[in-house]
């Protein structure tokens, strides 16, 4: 039984979740679900929120407890759909990673998803508890039975231990800092698809499909950051990787794509897009 209010053991990204799925559901509670505590004591024991859609577990620190701390960490956010494990959800799923920048030992876990988080939690737990680190999380079997695919923690484990070893370099930005760039009249490129453009996007974003990037790359300004964003993150990341091929360097990752910029615009806007920087939101 959590006695401590939920926003307490998760980063401001999975606290857009929270907001989003109670406010839409009319159950939020400002001070009850979003005040933040501070922690007496931060073990490895698991904490599991269920809400409306979403299910929210937690483990070990969070950021801003690292950053009190003063431990030099590092975070890899990863967003994909659950096709693992005996009970997928099939929808998308949130997993955010807190490593030990030097080590890789983890640090901390949090994860979203429909269902299906309580194996992944107990996963991170035993190598919690055995001062392991991301390479363990990325060998480890998280599901016995699964012998064909990586888990989506298999994979967030890979790029942490990338964005450690420095092997693949991008430049990124995280969703909250959109708005002043907006502001600044800075490129955004959508490399979604036209419908999924049509759906909701950033005000004043270029859509090129991704397929279409080779063919539209004169269409590009060659003397101006270009900030790439797509769904989640991972067509986005292709496209930068593709265009800094090309020689160009001024080129950005928008972290956590279109789904997080929507959680992170709903409870900055209470859910009114009048304002927003968005024509619609999208949380799938």
């Amino acid at each position: 039984m959590n006695n401590i209010n939920i926003a307490t053991y998760f980063d401001e990204d999975f606290i857009n979740i929270i907001y989003k799925d109670k406010k839409i559901n009319n159950s939020l509670e400002i001070e009850k679900d979003l005040y933040i505590e501070k922690r007496e004591k931060i073990d490895n024991e698991i904490h599991i929120f269920n809400l409306h859609s979403y299910k929210l577990g937690s483990i070990g620190y969070t950021s801003r407890e690292l950053k009190e701390k003063g431990e030099n960490f590092s975070t890899l956010k990863y967003l994909s759909n659950d096709y693992n494990g005996p009970n997928p959800s099939y929808q998308i799923a949130f997993v955010k990673l807190l490593f030990n920048t030097e080590s890789g030992k983890i640090l901390g876990f949090q994860i979203a998803n429909e269902k299906n988080i309580e194996r992944r939690l107990e996963c991170v737990k035993l190598l919690m508890d055995n001062n392991m680190g991301i390479k363990d999380l990325a060998e480890a079997k998280i599901y016995p039975s699964d012998d064909t695919n990586p888990d989506i923690l298999n994979i967030a484990a890979l790029m942490a231990i990338n964005k450690k070893s420095k092997l693949i370099e991008v430049n990124e930005i995280q969703v909250e800092e959109i708005e002043n760039l907006i502001k600044n009249n800075e490129f955004f490129l959508d490399v979604r698809e036209d419908y999924e453009y049509n759906a909701g996007h950033i005000k004043g974003a270029v859509n090129i499909p991704l397929h279409n990037l080779v063919a539209e790359l004169n269409s590009l300004p060659k003397d101006r950051n270009i900030y790439v964003y797509c769904r989640s993150g991972h067509r986005s990341l292709d496209a930068v990787g593709f265009l800094n091929s090309l020689g160009l360097d001024k080129i950005y990752n928008v972290n956590g794509g279109f789904i997080e910029l929507s959680f992170n615009e709903f409870r900055k806007n209470k859910g009114n897009l009048e304002n927003s920087i968005l024509t619609n939101y999208n949380f799938e």
